[in-house]
């Protein structure tokens, strides 16, 4: 932040910050009615940094952002081009995930397939939940190959 000497002049911008800080400090009642209205008047008569100091000599300090406690308690970013180690306990098991919601599907058409051709009194029909074994089959031998 560069040191501004007395005898500069300000900005608009730094008019408007200026301001601000008066109405704040009339919000906070920190200054009356008469005392706002005075230095909000003086504030749009001077021109340099000198002048503007004393609007707001007793008045605190601007508020800056402060950081949430909940973020100051994590861990430091880890250095460009380091990876942290992950816990292997908290990652989620993918064991046969896909092999194991088909399967079920495949096992309960082939339970429908026995009981359809047990209740035809032993006249089979075609085994048509093979068309379900093909993918199931295609699945399973898919996932052989991947790395755990």
């Amino acid at each position: 932040m560069p040191q501004y000497q007395p005898h500069q002049r300000f900005t608009e911008t730094d008019r408007d910050k200026i301001a601000g800080r008066l109405r704040d400090a009339f919000a906070d009642g920190r200054l009356d009615q008469p005392e706002f209205n005075h230095r909000l008047d003086q504030l749009y008569s001077v021109q340099t940094y000198g002048e503007l100091e004393p609007l707001v000599r007793d008045l605190p300090p601007v508020r800056t952002y402060q950081t949430p406690e909940v973020v100051k308690d994590t861990k430091p970013t880890p250095e460009p081009g380091t990876f942290p180690e992950r816990k292997k306990e908290n990652q989620p098991q993918h064991r046969g995930g896909a092999i194991g919601g088909f399967t079920g599907v495949v096992l309960i058409n082939v339970v429908i397939w026995f009981v359809v051709g047990l209740a035809s009194g032993g006249h089979w029909p075609h085994f048509w939940p093979v068309w379900l074994l093909i993918p199931w089959a295609i699945i399973a031998l898919g996932g052989l190959g991947r790395r755990r």
